[in-house]
């Protein structure tokens, strides 16, 4: 009886080891493998799908000195429980300059309702004065509510994108500035220098008007890159000799087009000379200054050049400024 009982022990206690053994193993080393699926969907087909390309909402190329309106964001209203939706935008204006002044809709928090299915385009409208080219980004919190939930969702940001503007500057090259006698025949060659800062070609068209004391050399007018005409400011298109010198005398109009290369200039020189006015005199025949031409202007920016002047002596044969004034 007691060989049994101690047979009985030692075989407990061997199960018992056994069993030990067996636990400490089984939590010392675990390996498991589990399969988990993760839909990713474009941002257009989320739940609250919004338009997003090359990472941003919108971009939106600005002219300094320039106003507008575009397209911020589109938003559709996804969900699956055929809701409506209250949507507001809620942009981050804080990395704009002050020349840069930017609204987009909804801003305020007056919500946008979109029923299932429905999309909604957020427009903005931006006001640009005397700002630094360059990129600028708004990025957008976009909040969503409806019956019986709501979210918070960062958008992807609206970026505008200021373009350099041209410039246009005026160079005389030759002629007299200063101590011209009256009633002498005179002649000056005046450069236009359009430069273009942006990163891409620009069309512009450069306009500008010769006084009437003046004719156009033609022979002596060319430019680096474009066609130009000149005509009389009261008639049409002139293209050999503006300006007879007989009779009234008008101003001359100018026109440039051409195709100013990123990065780059282009130039037209125009030679002038002075006319033989109405009354048969040699201009100038009033002393004091005289505007060669006001400022070339690119049209559509609104961007004019300096202008040229002239000093024309005073002989002292009248005492006054008005010598030979008889027919400017």
């Amino acid at each position: 009886m007691v060989d049994m009982k101690m047979t009985f022990i030692l075989a407990a206690l061997v199960l018992g080891a056994l069993l030990i053994v067996g636990s400490s193993g089984n939590f010392r080393k675990y390996e498991s493998t589990r399969g988990i699926m993760v839909s990713i969907v474009p941002h257009d087909q989320e739940y609250m799908g919004f338009g997003c390309e090359d990472g941003y909402a919108a971009t939106v190329v600005v002219d300094r000195f320039s106003a507008g309106y575009f397209s911020a964001i589109n938003v559709t209203n996804n969900l699956p429980t055929d809701s409506e939706v209250q949507v507001a935008l809620y942009p981050d204006y804080s990395g704009l300059p002050v020349q840069l002044g930017v609204l987009i809709e909804s801003d305020t928090g007056l919500p946008v309702t979109l029923s299932p299915g429905e999309s909604h385009e957020f427009m903005g409208y931006y006001m640009a004065g005397c700002v630094a080219p360059g990129e600028y980004v708004i990025p957008m919190t976009m909040y969503a509510t409806w019956e019986g939930g709501g979210a918070s969702i960062s958008t992807c940001p609206v970026r505008l994108i200021v373009r350099g503007i041209p410039t246009i500057k005026k160079v005389l090259l030759s002629g007299n500035t200063t101590g011209i006698p009256l009633k002498t025949y005179q002649e000056w060659v005046f450069q236009i220098v359009v430069t273009n800062p942006t990163n891409e070609d620009l069309n512009l068209t450069i306009t500008d008007t010769i006084p009437a004391e003046f004719n156009v050399s033609l022979l002596g007018t060319g430019a680096s890159a474009g066609t130009y005409r000149f005509w009389p400011a009261n008639a049409g298109g002139c293209h050999h000799g503006c300006g007879g010198g007989h009779g009234t005398s008008p101003a001359t109009k100018m026109e440039w087009n051409v195709t100013v290369p990123a990065g780059g200039s282009e130039h037209m020189n125009v030679t002038i000379f002075t006319r033989v006015n109405g009354g048969g005199q040699q201009e100038f025949t009033s002393c004091g200054p005289h505007p060669l031409n006001d400022g070339a202007e690119i049209k559509g920016y609104g961007i004019v050049s300096n202008g040229l002047w002239v000093s024309v002596a005073c002989g002292g044969c009248c005492g006054n400024c008005g010598c030979g004034g008889d027919g400017d």
